[in-house]
């Protein structure tokens, strides 16, 4: 049974008020209340939020589309586009200081960088910058996940597939990213409105 890092839903309710995407360097985590959980219970009690490094990758003011396949294993996001790369944070994925208490930054990126390592074959990445957090309860894959935005650039435009799940689109203006209005994923959706 795969375990995956958790919030408790209180502590991101005390510093986020709306639904969207919240553009902000504020740290809204409390490490002390950082759980592991069994996936399977999680995805569907709203006590937790699941913390999920959602990774846009740009180049020169593009940014990465993908559309998920029926092949992927959340049926609730097939066929829908993205920007975000990513996924559950992983018990393995933990980093911590050195005395002993998690470096939750560190393992947020570690998570993020295995997803993208797992899901991509991209240039070198030259660098890493945190943007906010999507945060949407307006159904119920958002009333259990909260995510973590960064934006990643990339060094080139070079960027395929690894996995079946992922057909990748291509690298879009924000302007060009509109035009898939309805076939976005409510994140995506969310970060394009916001950028």
């Amino acid at each position: 049974m795969q375990h995956i890092i958790c919030t408790e839903r209180s502590v991101v309710d005390k510093n986020i008020k709306t639904n969207g995407f919240i553009k902000t360097e504020k740290d809204i985590f409390d490490v002390n209340k950082i759980w592991i959980g069994p996936r399977e219970t999680l995805e569907t009690n709203e006590d937790f939020k699941q913390i999920i490094p959602y990774v846009i990758l740009s180049y020169q003011g593009k940014i990465a589309l993908y559309q998920r396949t029926k092949k992927g294993g959340e049926n609730r996001l097939h066929n829908m586009h993205s920007i975000g790369f990513g996924g559950h944070i992983d018990a393995f994925d933990l980093a911590y200081h050195k005395d002993g208490v998690i470096n939750l930054d560190k393992t947020i990126e570690n998570s993020a960088q295995r997803e993208i390592d797992e899901e991509l074959n991209i240039s070198e990445i030259i660098s890493k910058k945190h943007l906010g957090y999507i945060y949407d309860d307006s159904n119920p894959v958002g009333r259990v996940h909260i995510g973590v935005v960064e934006q990643w650039e990339l060094a080139t435009n070079e960027i395929t597939s690894n996995e079946d799940e992922i057909h990748v689109v291509g690298l879009f203006s924000i302007d060009e990213l509109k035009d898939f209005d309805g076939e976005m994923e409510n994140w995506s959706e969310h970060i394009i409105q916001g950028l």
